[in-house]
């Protein structure tokens, strides 16, 4: 049930089409309520004029059936899917483009490794300048040093 019916008390479509096909309520509502009989008819008038169309014949079917087994008799030859079977060039053209942008990101990514390596090296050489040069101060001025040492 919807909203609208809960709030009204009226029968929903699904509620009328279902009494139409005799598997809807059958609590004596139609009997009583105006509104829902008038469009249980609107219903059925809409269907009976579905019905009134032209009935599909069984010779069209049948002809049709035999002109399906004879299309799925012939021989079939498979060059003309092969066009048809590659890929058009609009996703090629997207795979090589995206192909291109990962290729690019990767060459940025190794520059920038190689940057910050370099750095490293950079740092880690003027440490080492830094010890070495400390070191070989503290042994060369150890005498005079030892001048101010009280």
């Amino acid at each position: 049930m919807n909203i609208v019916s809960a709030q009204s008390a009226h029968w929903t479509d699904e509620q009328l089409i279902d009494h139409l096909y005799g598997i809807g309520p059958v609590d004596g509502h139609l009997n009583q309520c105006e509104h829902c009989l008038s469009r249980l008819s609107a219903i059925e008038s809409r269907r009976q004029r579905v019905l009134m169309n032209e009935a599909v014949s069984n010779d069209f079917l049948t002809a049709q059936r035999r002109a399906i087994y004879a299309r799925l008799s012939e021989p079939h030859p498979w060059w003309p899917d092969l066009r048809s079977r590659v890929v058009p060039s609009r996703r090629l053209a997207a795979a090589a483009a995206m192909f291109a942008v990962l290729l690019a990101s990767a060459a940025v990514y190794q520059g920038h490794r190689r940057e910050l390596a370099e750095s490293r090296a950079d740092a880690q050489l003027a440490q080492d300048v830094s010890q070495m040069s400390s070191q070989l101060e503290s042994s060369a001025t150890a005498p005079l040093q030892e001048l101010f040492v009280e």
